[in-house]
């Protein structure tokens, strides 16, 4: 008997320890990985003790399930950064946040091959989560601007166009999402159609980009996109609002996400955002019809699997601008007058009303794509993209309404692509259908005719590893056809201005062929070294080759040339990179032949006269060109709580066949501020921050080609101050005022086309809240 009262209190003792420890084995634990900036890191492995692996999403978060209370060793690896094990004691559900530090030896190694982003050998600059929070309410361009070698070409304060490294408008190439952004962006005023409120990440990749990204990749690619949707709650989002001064408006932005709990692996995201800015006002006077207002809004599904991604995403970007009246004159006499004053003749006071001249731009991006693991290592992806693109540009007319528009466009871009990949390799190909049509009715002679155009690409890119060498070499062929058929004006007697009206018909053909070689070497634990040397070429596009007429946005009447080649290009590409404890530093030095560089041309003999009014011509030409300079950024940590933070920038071009300046040619900037940071490593968003932004004249310019001598130099003063609150439920609320042009400094800017007219915006107060929950 007794033996038998053993065994069954030794059975219920070895039951109750098993359920104890079932039940202590149904925990979970979730967090996210960040690196040393505030970043995500995507594709982080983490790897539990006596666990199987987890992979980061690309929001940087993670998931382990089923653990058991006590003690738990958690190893973090991902290349670029220092592996790390860390042990925590769990006694219920834990959320972690993990901070990797960047190695020494392997800083921004291997970029994760099939991901839309730069090649290893070139620098792939990322706006900040403090930049990014900095520029919440700013136009797309203008939050580009943050990063070291991006400065802007703008009409005023609203149309402003990212510039690399000199090189702007069809020699940047935009992916919006994964989608080659298509939008009627080939003229100076055409800014590009992207809400920065929809977008998580933002990427500059400098170097011709020709092999991975296509034609037009001259001057560098920029990426943006959204990042996953949070799968770690049933429901959540974002709140963001924005007050500014200067304008006396603002913007507002709105997220909620979640899970379809009846399909397991499927998510929705739901967005949209406005904004409404009045007239706005330079140092001493407001500048007229400048206001803007937009609305904007997109949708998302995910659907994840094992070994498939599907995404479906719609965005809709709709936006109306003023363009400053003082722009819009009657005779000869009166716009010599304005540029010889320098600023406007009349007296504008403040109003929220948009008139004539005007856009309306609606821009419409559908997406599908698909994304299948294989076999070691292996993927396969596909994506389909619809873009239909709709200007309208309305001007002051003499008899008809300013209700008619002036321009109306419609751009309807199809695009598909495939791809193969494994850690190593990428093979892809591509193809592309246009058809532009300008809506009849307007009144005028459309300033660019219909066309069709096709194109296709292929191409590949492999990596080789060797130690501390790493190497990319990539090839690529691109074929463009282009169909064009449009009403144009023949004059017959220029001095009398006589005009007759033909039907002028082309079609064109362009392919080439683009190549890239780069590698990446680590001098020492310090010192790294890229180099990267790229071929990359694109076709003239529709308005340089076919343009005869007015630009509503820069007030400027241009010619096109039809006879244009296709321009070539190589870049060589040099990267210093430094990394120590408490200094962070990168130079990169760059040079780039363009054969064929294709640029508008001020005329300061000549002016273009309209029943519109009259207007400064510009006519495209054609010449080879070089182009070569320098960007430097560094940031020291002057102790634990202040940060010193530099970057400058240099770009010197010329045509070498005339050997003289190219206009348009950004100066010489330098930008740099101290940082306090005054809150808990937790706690990233609360700093405050003073800067100093110095831009010199322009002094490399032709004084004969222009019609009015670049601007003086300036300098700037902001002031920034951040806090971020978290709560119990790991809610963050971050709170940001700011004020722009501290001085109130009454300035010019030589890529400001406005400022034959007028100055650039005054003191502005900004403050801006984020909620996420």
């Amino acid at each position: 008997m007794r033996k038998w009262r053993i065994l069954f209190l030794s059975v219920f003792l070895f039951y109750g320890m098993t359920s104890k420890g079932q039940q202590g084995c149904t925990l979970q634990i979730k967090g996210h990985v960040y690196s040393s900036d505030g970043n995500p890191l995507q594709g982080v492995i983490i790897t539990p003790q006596a666990g199987e692996q987890i992979v980061s999403d690309r929001r940087g978060a993670f998931r382990i399930s089923q653990v058991c209370t006590g003690d738990l060793a958690l190893e973090f690896r991902y290349i670029g950064y220092t592996s790390v094990t860390l042990t925590y004691r769990v006694f219920g559900d834990t959320t972690l946040r993990v901070t990797l530090q960047d190695d020494p030896i392997h800083i921004k190694d291997v970029e994760i091959m099939g991901e839309k982003s730069g090649s290893l050998s070139v620098n792939t600059h990322r706006l900040s989560v403090q930049q990014k929070q900095e520029s919440k309410g700013e136009n797309f361009a203008q939050s580009l601007s943050r990063i070291v070698g991006v400065s802007t070409l703008s009409n005023g304060a609203h149309i402003v166009k990212p510039v690399i490294n000199g090189m702007h408008s069809n020699r940047i190439l935009i992916l919006n999402n994964g989608i080659r952004q298509e939008g009627q962006q080939w003229g100076a005023e055409h800014a590009p159609e992207i809400d920065p409120f929809l977008a998580d990440r933002f990427q500059v990749i400098k170097g011709a980009q020709g092999v991975r990204y296509g034609a037009d990749a001259l001057g560098g690619v920029v990426v943006v996109s959204p990042e996953d949707i949070n799968t770690e709650r049933a429901l959540s989002g974002r709140v963001d609002l924005t007050g500014q001064t200067n304008g006396r408006g603002g913007a507002t932005h709105g997220r909620l996400e979640g899970l379809v709990s009846a399909f397991s692996g499927l998510a929705w995201r739901v967005e949209a955002s406005g904004k409404k800015l009045g007239n706005y006002k330079t140092a001493d006077y407001y500048l007229g019809n400048t206001g803007v207002q937009e609305f904007n809004y997109a949708g998302m599904l995910q659907y994840k699997r094992e070994r498939d991604d599907l995404e479906l995403y719609y965005s809709h970007f709709g936006t109306e601008m003023g363009i400053f009246q003082g722009a819009h004159v009657s005779t000869i006499e009166d716009i010599q007058a304005r540029i010889a004053n320098g600023r406007p003749f009349e007296s504008y006071d403040f109003q929220y009303g948009i008139n004539a001249p005007s856009q309306r731009v609606g821009h419409d991006l559908a997406k599908f794509s698909w994304k299948r693991r294989l076999t070691k290592g292996r993927s396969f992806s596909a994506q389909y993209g619809l873009q239909r693109n709709h200007r309208r540009e309305y001007d002051m007319r003499r008899v008809e309404s300013d209700d008619l528009p002036m321009a109306d466009m419609v751009l309807t871009t199809h695009s598909l692509d495939f791809s193969v990949q494994n850690d190593k390799s990428t093979l892809g190909v591509q193809g592309m259908m246009q058809v532009n049509n300008n809506t009849p009715g307007t009144g005028t002679t459309p300033i660019i005719p219909n066309y069709d155009s096709y194109s296709f690409g292929l191409f590949g890119i492999h990596q080789f590893h060797i130690g501390r060498l790493h190497a990319e070499v990539g090839a690529r062929y691109d074929y463009k056809y282009l169909d064009i058929a449009g009403y144009r004006y023949q004059r017959d007697n220029l001095q009398e201005g006589d005009l007759t009206q033909y039907l002028l018909t082309d079609s064109r053909t362009f392919h080439n062929v683009s190549g890239s070689i780069g590698i990446l070497y680590h001098l020492s634990d310090k010192v790294n070294w890229k180099s990267n040397l790229g071929l990359a070429w694109r076709a003239p596009s529709v308005n340089e080759l076919y343009s005869d007429g007015l630009h509503h946005g820069s007030a400027t009447y241009e010619v096109g040339d039809k006879d244009l080649k296709s321009e070539k290009g190589i870049k060589w590409l040099n990267t210093l990179l430094w990394q120590s404890d408490r200094l962070r530093a990168s130079l990169e030095v760059y040079g780039q032949f363009l054969s064929g560089y294709i640029y508008a041309q001020p005329d300061p003999d000549s002016v273009r006269q309209t029943i519109r009014g009259t207007f400064p011509l510009f006519s495209y030409q054609q010449h080879d060109a070089f182009f070569y300079g320098a960007d430097f950024m560094a940031s020291y940590d002057l102790s634990e709580v202040f940060r010193y933070e530099l970057s400058a920038s240099m770009v010197r071009a010329k045509n070498t066949e005339l050997d003289s300046y190219l206009p348009y040619i950004p100066a010489d900037r330098l930008s740099h501020g101290l940082r306090w940071q005054y809150a808990t490593e937790q706690q990233v968003g609360s700093y405050l921050k003073l800067s100093h932004r110095a831009v010199r004249r322009q002094t490399r310019y032709q004084p004969e080609t222009d019609y009015a001598a670049p601007p003086a130099g300036y300098h700037l003063f902001d002031v920034i101050a951040s806090k971020q609150f978290i709560t119990r439920q790991h809610r963050s609320l971050i709170v940001v005022a700011s004020v722009n042009n501290l001085l109130n400094t009454s300035y010019k800017d030589y890529m400001d086309r406005f400022r034959y007219f007028a100055h650039q915006m005054g003191r502005n107060i900004n403050i801006k809240f984020s909620f996420q929950f």
